[in-house]
């Protein structure tokens, strides 16, 4: 009975000591093929935990060398798995990716804010602390939208929208006032009949962006989002647009 209060005590830290490990390895990032299973194996990637602004953790991935960082935006009900086809490509041509789930979106953090812009702001960040001199915004769908609609206060040396428009409700927030103080060269790409982006929708929104560098790529059918680089059958010539955009304004 005298050793029964040393006894507890140990039981008591080896618990203790059971829940900190635990802890530790429930906080670590999974690797991106956890994540994403095979299809992340085409990309030698580093997986890290961000966070935002406003408060909240973003799983991110990272591969690649170089001065030139291209943050890449998945759609919407999607995660950044969908990226990893193309960020390959990125990589392949000697930049450095940075790819990001959207908060509530993967193994992100779930909230009702839908303050996508400072998810981009995040990634943004980021490469600059490691060393990017020059970024570029990259996004499909939602992500595309994002772009266009929420990182006007962004400082960034391009942007790219694949068939971004607007942001649907529930999934964002669109600040129309915003796209006049777009600055840097934009490029959009979409298809005629792309019924998820308009193709008048989509032509009003890029008017209304004040770069003075700004062009579209319009596609015969309905591509939509990375179907424009990676599957469709624009995919060799909006993906060869796509590098040859990046390389001449980097």
């Amino acid at each position: 009975m005298t050793h029964a209060p040393k006894l507890a005590l140990v039981v008591l830290l080896l618990a203790l000591l059971s829940t900190a490990t635990a802890g530790a390895a429930d906080d670590t990032p999974p690797a991106p093929t956890e994540a994403c299973g095979n299809s992340a194996g085409v990309l030698h990637a580093r997986s890290f935990w961000a966070t935002t602004k406003d408060g909240f953790r973003l799983y991110m991935v990272e591969a690649g060398t170089g001065k030139t960082t291209v943050v890449l935006a998945h759609g919407g009900r999607s995660d950044l798995c969908e990226t990893v086809g193309f960020a390959a490509k990125l990589v392949s041509r000697g930049y450095r990716v940075v790819a990001f789930d959207f908060r509530g979106n993967g193994r992100s953090a779930a909230t009702p804010s839908l303050a996508l812009g400072n998810d981009l702001a995040a990634a943004v960040a980021h490469a600059r602390q490691t060393g990017a001199e020059h970024t570029f915004l990259i996004g499909a769908s939602m992500g595309g939208a994002a772009i266009a609609q929420n990182t006007s206060t962004l400082d960034v040396d391009g942007r790219i929208s694949l068939s971004g428009t607007r942001l649907w409700p529930g999934f964002g927030i669109n600040n129309p006032a915003g796209l006049a103080r777009i600055r840097a060269p934009y490029l959009y790409v979409g298809a005629r009949d792309d019924w998820r982006a308009p193709l008048p929708e989509a032509l009003a929104i890029f008017r209304k962006v004040g770069a003075r560098d700004k062009r579209t790529a319009i596609y015969p059918g309905s591509d939509h989002g990375w179907q424009f680089v990676e599957t469709s059958r624009s995919a060799p010539r909006a993906r060869a647009l796509v590098l040859a955009w990046i390389a001449s304004h980097a």
